[in-house]
Parts: C-alpha cells; structure tokens; sequence
C-alpha cells in the first residue's frame, strides 16, 4: 500500500468528497467509518510523518481541512435555512428551493433538484459548486453533483446518509485547495429524513441474472427488523431462505416480487426482482485473497492472476475449460500495483510497483525491477531494470511489440512525485531504453494504443503538492498522443475535465471513451463550468465529444468491452461502500441496462473479457473490507 500515492491522490483528486469513498487502488486503507484499516497501520507502522501525513489530508487538520458546516468535522458553520456558513461570503450564490426536500428513512438513493441563482459565480480562483451534505452525527459530505446551469444543479443523497430519521442541511460550496475552508457558500436550506412508519425492503429493486443470489433485509426506522418472508408469484419464481436470501428458479425469467412480512405484525414490504437472462455465475476461489493484482488473458485463453497483497508473490492460472484456479510459478519478489502486458510471443511483462520493504525513511520501496512469466513452463524470470523506479504508471504494447512506458510516481520524498519520462522496452534485446519525455509529469492516467499505431495519453495528476513553489501548472486537460516512428509526444486535444484514475475503454474504430474520474473539486486554475462525467475521443477529427448525458453515482468500477459492442460496468463504490451492481453500456446511445448483480459486492476486483464472450472477475474486497478470493463469471445472452 503506498501511503505516498494515498495521500496525493486524497488532496489532488478527492477534495471535498467523503473520505467513505473509495480510494482509487486502495481498497483496504479504509474502512467503512473512514477510519485506516489494520492492515493500513501495519503497512505505514513506525512512520509516525507518514500517518500524520495521512490525518491532515483525510481528516483534517487544525479544523481547516474538513468541509465546512454545523454537523461536519470541520468548523461549525452555524448557520442554518436561510442563513450561510459563518464568515464564508456567498458570492451571491443563494439557494431557493430543494426538490424533494425529505425521503423516509431508509430510502434507496434520492436525486435532488437545487434551483437558486449565480451558481456559476467564480470565488477567487475556485469555479466548481459543489454540493454538501451536514448533519449531526455525520462528517460532511460531498454530493455527487451534476450542473445544469447557472440556476440550477442536480445532486445523488446516497442512501448511507438516509439511514436514521433526522435534518440534515444542504449548501453549496466552493473550494480552491484541500487546506482550505470554501472560498465562498450559499445559504444552508433543509433536508428532512422522516420517520418510517412502514418496513421498507433493502434492496427495493434489483436485477440479478439466472444463476445469481440476492440477500433482502426489512427495515423499519432506518433499522433491520426481523421478518418472514415468501414470493409473491410461488415456487415456480425462485426460493427464499428464512434470513431473506432470494434465488432465482432454473430457467425464470421476468420481474417477480419477494415479501416480507413483519413477526407479530401484518405490515408488510414488496421488493421488485427482475431475473435477466444475463449475469454472474460463481466461479468457485482462487488460491490467494486478492486485490491490487494483475489478471492478464493469456494468448491460449487462459487467465494469469498475479500479485496483489503487498506480502504475496504467489500467481495463479484460471482455465476457462475447467473452470478451475490452479497455482504457478511465483514472483521472485513481492509486488503490488504493478503492470502487466502481454507480449507478441506470448509471455508477459510485469513492471515496477510496489514491494513491502521500507527505505530508510520508512516509506514503501517503489520498484524500477521488471520480470516475465512464461506461460510455457509457468515460471517467473527476472529481466531487465527500467531507467527509472516507477508505480501508478502505464503500459501500453505497440504495433511492432515493443512496450511503452510512461509517467508513474518515481520516489515517494517529498510527498510524492510524479514523472513525463517514458521508456521502451524491446521484448527481442530484452532491454529498456529511454524515449522522449511527455509533456508534462503524470500519474494514475491512461494510455490507450490507436489504430494508426500512436497512443493516446490522458489525464493523471501532475505530482506537484498543494502549495508548492511549482505550482502551476496543476493537473492537466491536455492529451498526449505517442508517436512510435518519431519517438515524441505531440501534445493533443482538450479533455471537458480533467480526470485521475479514469477509464479509458477502446471502441476501436469508433474511438476511446473516457469515464469518471473527475476530482470532487478540480484542480487546475480555469477548470470549464461544465465538465463531462463521459466524452468520447473521436480518432478522425483527433478531438473530444460530450457523450449523451451519462453519469453514475458509483466509481471504481471496471469497464470491459464486450463482443457485441456494449461496455459491461461492474461492481465499485458508492458512498455506502462496495456495490455490486452491473450495468450494460449502450454506446450507440449512452443507455444503461441492469444486467443481473455480483453475488460480492466488490471494489479492487478485476475483469477479463474470455475468448468465448464471458467476463471473469476476480479478488477486491469487500463490504466488510475483507480482501476477496472468489470469483464470479458474468455470462452475456
């Protein structure tokens, strides 16, 4: 785990969000309070900098780093409907009216509407509104938000947030850095969590496919309350156990209704099941728990999962045949967050990352040591050392074989730095060589191979700490696109925002959609007032287009492009944790479809698309923030 990329990531790319989230690669610093993990405190154990470190850009520090607002663990706004936050000026941004402006207890997660005037008004330097949530009882929390327009701004309250009766109050703030209170903010208006006097089930609706589980739980209040259950349309739609696990019947398919009724009461609650005839299917355990490891489709349909745990150097070889995981050869060292590339003749290039040993300074060793699996005798051999240490990189092959590697974070002094150096190495000497530099430094950013044999680079973080004599330039918009005949990076078009840890899906011909990854609050000088949550790069015309209005509440998720031309968006986080959502992504236009659920809600997993069409996903952790040895296959029509 790299304590280094952590907090970088945290003060570069998730200002002003809930530190519940998801953090990037990082499923296990936290837990579900926000709180670091065991296995955080024995990675990061000795270095007391570090973990202080950690604090201030998390949590807080001296009350300045917090969202601010009366139930935050910032300082107390103490304002309330009608009035703002303390000594934070508006700006002239004043909200009018919230719609819905109450959701019972329990609720599934609520889309709000906030109209009000001058949403848009720059404060300083910093132009992004961000919507917040204060409760008492709660840290404050950073909506997923979505502007309209000037007057008028759309907000996701995660049903974590909903689970208790209470009031909460909403504001609109505005940041410039992760150290600071908002630059400005609007009036607090009310948001009322009722009380629920009927059971709600939890989930209220979902989709599995034919061979999945779903466990349903009733609520009354926001809290589990003990329940019979049964459904509605009979044996012939599925079973249902005495503690609320639904599965479907051999061969159902169609929305069908699980009940369950209140003990010593008549009350009752309905949940809506829609059984697909897509979805997940178990693929039985791996030999290892695992997350932040690799898993490469092999050139003869086998899949090459390796590394992970910052202790483990073990691999494992899963046969779609068989549908069996099978132990290999190991590492010769402990790697995490490395790169896995799969060359032309078979074998597989692993690259930098992370090993468990500490420098002398305490922080984790970031690695420039390279080694190849062969998949023929199914060992491990070292090869050559890149020119430089590198973790959060990328890898991308190219059209003769050789391998591109860019960017990445080369030493952790300092708070982290990341690099533009890139370099190519040549399967055939079994060498590195270094090539022209980016533009500018990136980490956790995307490189994509076009057809025309160029690669497109985008997004990352540029490695400069908040406040550094160096800034600017912060994060850039720009692309970048490799040139393997001239050996340069020519500099590219625009992104709508900028993006950390994205998706960068290859549509082939038709192009390379971008998703997510937006910071909560950007952080550049003159961030565009309306950034795209998905844009397409369009390869004729080398430039960007806003695709339809796609947006999900959920992030770190995996998208794996299918046969048939949709993108499967598997499992990731959302405010209350770990989903185990799936969803079909209709390029053509922009549509999502539920297709079926993950048994293991999962985020840090991995997806391979097999040769025969399905989609192995494997590892992650979970909602209890146990790293995962299972496996699911999602099986398509």
């Amino acid at each position: 785990m790299n304590l280094l990329s952590l907090t970088q990531k945290t003060t570069k790319g998730m200002r002003g969000s809930n530190t519940n989230r998801h953090f990037g690669r990082f499923p296990n610093v936290f837990n579900q309070g926000g709180n670091v993990t065991e296995r955080m405190r024995k990675i990061i154990a000795g270095s007391v900098s570090a973990v202080f470190l950690l604090s201030c850009s998390v949590m807080g520090c001296g009350g300045g780093a917090g969202l601010v607002g009366n139930g935050g663990s910032g300082n107390s706004g103490g304002g309330s409907a009608g009035g703002g936050l303390e000594g934070i000026p508006s700006g002239g941004m004043s909200i009018v009216s919230i719609a819905p402006n109450s959701a019972p207890a329990g609720s599934s997660d609520v889309t709000i509407t906030i109209s009000g005037s001058s949403f848009d008004v720059k404060c300083g330097r910093a132009t992004n509104a961000n919507v917040v949530w204060s409760a008492s009882g709660q840290s404050d929390t950073g909506l997923v938000t979505t502007a309209e327009s000037a007057n008028e701004i759309t907000a996701i309250v995660p049903a974590s947030l909903m689970s208790k009766p209470g009031v909460a109050e909403i504001s609109i703030q505005k940041f410039f850095k992760a150290d600071d209170t908002p630059s400005c903010a609007s009036n607090l208006v009310p948001f009322t969590v009722t009380s629920a006097s009927t059971p709600h089930i939890q989930p209220a609706a979902v989709t599995l496919g034919p061979h999945s589980s779903q466990k349903f739980v009733v609520t009354k209040g926001g809290q589990p309350v003990e329940a019979t259950w049964a459904i509605e349309e009979g044996s012939s739609a599925g079973s249902i156990t005495s503690d609320g696990v639904y599965t479907p019947a051999a061969g159902s398919v169609g929305t069908f209704h699980v009940v369950g009724t209140l003990v010593n009461s008549q009350a009752e609650a309905t949940a809506s099941v829609s059984v697909v005839p897509a979805g997940f299917t178990s693929a039985g355990e791996m030999t290892e728990p695992r997350d932040g490891h690799t898993a490469t489709l092999l050139a003869d349909g086998r899949v090459l999962v390796a590394g992970g745990e910052l202790s483990d150097a073990s691999a494992e070889i899963f046969d779609p045949e068989t549908g069996k995981f099978s132990a290999t050869g190991s590492f010769g060292s402990e790697r995490a967050f490395s790169t896995a590339t799969l060359l032309l003749d078979g074998r597989v290039l692993f690259a930098g990352g992370l090993s468990p040993e500490t420098d002398l300074t305490g922080h984790l060793t970031i690695l420039n040591t390279t080694e190849i699996f062969d998949p023929a005798t199914g060992l491990f051999s070292s090869s050559a050392k890149m020119q430089s240490p590198r973790e959060s990189h990328t890898a991308a092959r190219l059209l003769d074989g050789r391998v591109l590697i860019t960017g990445g974070i080369d030493s952790p002094g300092g708070g982290g730095a990341a690099v533009s150096a890139a370099e190519i190495f040549d399967p055939v000497t079994g060498t590195f060589a270094q090539t022209g530099g980016m533009h500018t430094e990136r980490a956790d950013h995307t490189a994509t191979l076009l057809p025309n044999g160029d690669v497109l680079v985008a997004g990352g973080w540029n490695g400069h700490r908040v406040d550094a004599s160096d800034d600017p330039p912060w994060d850039p918009l720009f692309t970048e696109l490799y040139s393997p005949d001239g050996h340069v990076f020519n500099t590219g078009a625009d992104m709508s925002t900028t993006r950390i840890h994205h998706l960068a899906v290859d549509l082939g011909n038709s192009g390379v959609l971008m998703l997510g990854g937006i910071p909560s609050l950007q952080n550049i000088h003159a961030q565009p007032p309306h950034p795209q949550y998905a844009e397409l790069y369009v390869l004729n015309s080398k430039s960007f287009l806003g695709f339809h209005e796609l947006r999900l509440a959920r992030q770190s998720y995996t998208a794996t492009l299918l046969p048939d031309g949709k993108v499967l968006l598997v499992g990731g986080s959302d405010e209350a944790g770990p989903s185990n959502s799936v969803d079909l992504l209709d390029v053509s236009d922009g549509s999502l479809t539920p297709s079926g659920a993950l048994s293991t809600a999962r985020v840090g997993h991995t997806a391979t698309l097999l040769k025969d069409g399905r989609v192995l996903v494997t590892g992650g952790t979970d909602a209890n923030g146990k790293t995962l040895a299972s496996a699911e296959i999602y099986v398509p029509r």
